[in-house]
């Protein structure tokens, strides 16, 4: 653990409007007077589109920004994050030079300010921002398909082949509209009425293999994901490893019955689920199996996982 000294004055807050299912104007004004009251010289922008949010992020970084704030959720986090790094998943700059991440949670699930025990409150992640108290942390980058191309991306929570895939999908298409955990409810639902397991192929740490029929496979470095399912129970996220958790094949009314057991983590005691905990995993599929980064849907198998360890520093609660 390490402190940092910041000024106020060097701080950049990315704001993704559309947290949340888009929060209301009279929201955000709040929001921005907490971040302004605290923060009186920060600049505050806001994202536009999709991966903008990693652009603003990679210019800061270049510019010297000390700390950089993800105002959002998963989603937004994950974004800014990527900006740390360049295209090709090497950290812009590396020790005393680098910046911090701030996680300002405003999304639907953030559920990776949940493994970092990041308060949803903003007046108490705010004052976490304050102590200026920081740890380096894991990163993942996947390497993985995108119609024609091969492209690669920066995840800092969780990435998952197989079924979370076809729920984010779902979830894409139907909004946030209920709120983050019924809207993923009904999501998982329709999702598991017509998923049909993957044949999958995986080769752990370029020496274990596995083939066989599977529901889903977990890459982790947090504990949570879908607004606040504990799949990944026992991940640490600057352990250097990924925690690894491969759903074996399943029936429908199987996969709604474990569902119920992933908001206490109680399904890796099931026969058909493995925990495994390695730095690289790559995963074929022989029929379309899409992936979910931090909750969004960047393209599909086969992928590689490659962990970074202690690759960004982040801004926690003191212990």
């Amino acid at each position: 653990m390490q402190k940092r000294k910041q000024k106020n004055d060097n701080a950049l807050f990315i704001v993704n409007p559309q947290s949340g299912g888009g929060k209301s104007q009279k929201q955000i004004r709040h929001l921005l007077s907490e971040i302004e009251a605290l923060y009186a010289n920060a600049k505050i922008v806001f994202t536009e589109q999709k991966n903008h949010a990693t652009e603003l992020s990679r210019r800061a970084v270049k510019d010297g920004v000390e700390l950089i704030v993800a105002v959002g959720g998963d989603g937004t986090i994950s974004e800014v994050a990527g900006g740390f790094f360049d295209a090709k998943g090497k950290p812009l700059l590396t020790g005393k030079a680098a910046p911090a991440l701030g996680i300002l949670p405003a999304g639907s699930g953030s559920d990776y300010a949940k493994t970092l025990q990041i308060p949803r409150s903003s007046a108490l992640a705010l004052q976490i921002l304050q102590t200026q108290h920081t740890k380096l942390v894991d990163a993942g980058l996947v390497e993985f398909q995108s119609g024609a191309n091969r492209m690669q991306r920066i995840f800092i929570n969780i990435a998952d082949i197989g079924i979370g895939g076809e729920v984010i999908e779902i979830l894409e298409r139907q909004g946030k509209s209920l709120g983050a955990f019924l809207s993923y409810q009904i999501a998982m639902l329709r999702g598991l009425s017509r998923y049909k397991n993957k044949k999958l192929e995986m080769v752990i740490d370029k020496k274990q293999k596995f083939e066989g029929m599977y529901s889903g496979v977990i890459i982790a470095n947090g504990k949570y994901f879908g607004s606040g399912m504990k799949i990944a129970p026992d991940a640490v996220c600057d352990d250097g490893l990924f925690d690894v958790v491969l759903l074996g094949e399943m029936s429908r009314l199987e996969m709604i019955v474990k569902s119920t057991k992933l908001r206490s983590g109680t399904h890796i005691f099931d026969k058909n689920v493995v925990v495994l905990r390695a730095k690289h995993i790559s995963v074929k599929s022989t029929s379309r199996a899409l992936l979910d980064c931090d909750g969004e849907l960047p393209g599909e198998c086969p992928c590689e996982f490659t962990l970074l360890p202690k690759a960004i520093k982040v801004v926690v609660p003191t212990e």
